[in-house]
């Protein structure tokens, strides 16, 4: 046993929200805990110790932890035919010795006797990313569901977002998926993009997610777009339907595969859902309608034969 003493925490939370739930991104905790820890104890120590900080300052009383397991598949993501291969950057990077241990553990029936509370929920996802897992839950704790993440991805959730910097709740309006974009800068100083809701989202789609090797849109009306081209075009749109149209259109002009790329960047929101399956939400001009289809049926397709594929190279061995 690990052994952590909470005892002198028995009243930390008493400032909590009643029946608020923190929907917590582990994977970011999990690596700061790994990275700063010569052994698994300590680990699994400091790990604790990040949690219960971010529930003291969100007022939450309830936890569900999500993690992103090694080897996973991450929502079949790496199938798609995008412009680039999927997190492909990530691949060869060092991490720190403890990270997939600690995981492992963390997301194992032995969690609770080496300290993790009992009350705590810890998932260890092997097919969906943990953002994934994040979105689903903020749609099914609604109001009282307050993501917190270290990956900007998350900030196209629906419920309540936790902004760090700010240390403060941001909630969308009730009726509003849409939401905000912002900018923002890195303590060095260099632009990025801010927001929350589906806007967050439409975002990404024009200036792509470098941290995840998804190339986004590669020209708008002939020119580079980036952090402050898409804080520049988008900001002014107010209509999700619109932002949709415009911004779809301008991939089918450029011939890019834009259902591809947008799979990689959506967020599940339940098992069965997809970024073709949003896409089917939103009013899309008739011929976008139809380009979209097109391209739903050459994913499924395409995804068919990758699969039969490496069944077929799997059976050879």
């Amino acid at each position: 046993m690990l052994g952590v003493d909470l005892s002198s925490l028995d009243n930390q939370f008493e400032q909590a929200v009643p029946g608020r739930v923190l929907l917590l991104d582990g994977d970011g905790a999990a690596y700061r805990a790994a990275a700063t820890a010569k052994t698994l104890p300590t680990a699994v120590r400091r790990f604790i110790t990040e949690v219960l900080t971010d529930m003291f300052n969100t007022q939450s009383s309830e936890v569900r932890v999500h993690l992103t397991g090694r080897g996973g598949a991450k929502a079949g993501r790496s199938l798609y035919p995008t412009a680039k291969p999927y997190q492909a950057t990530r691949s060869g990077k060092s991490k720190p010795p403890l990270l997939e241990p600690l995981r492992d553990l963390l997301g194992s029936e032995h969690a609770v006797a080496n300290g993790v509370p009992a009350d705590w929920y810890v998932n260890l996802h092997r097919y969906w990313e943990a953002d994934d897992a994040l979105t689903m839950d903020s749609l099914v704790y609604g109001p009282r569901g307050v993501v917190k993440s270290d990956d900007k991805d998350l900030r196209l959730v629906p419920g309540p977002y936790w902004e760090e910097k700010r240390g403060k709740l941001d909630v969308l309006a009730p009726g509003d998926r849409f939401g905000w974009i912002d900018q923002d800068f890195t303590p060095s100083l260099k632009l990025k993009v801010k927001g929350h809701g589906t806007k967050f989202f439409w975002a990404q789609m024009l200036m792509g997610d470098k941290a995840d090797n998804i190339q986004g849109l590669s020209k708008l009306d002939g020119k580079l777009i980036g952090e402050a081209g898409t804080l520049g075009y988008l900001t002014p749109i107010t209509c999700e339907h619109e932002a949709a149209n415009r911004i779809l259109w301008a991939y089918a002009r450029n011939g890019q595969d834009a259902l591809a790329e947008a799979q990689m960047l959506w967020l599940r929101r339940t098992e069965q859902d997809c970024a073709y399956r949003y896409f089917c939400e939103l009013d899309l001009e008739p011929k976008l309608r139809q380009w979209i289809d097109n391209l739903y049926s050459y994913h499924c397709q395409y995804i068919a034969a990758k699969r039969q594929e490496a069944e077929d190279a799997q059976e050879a061995d």
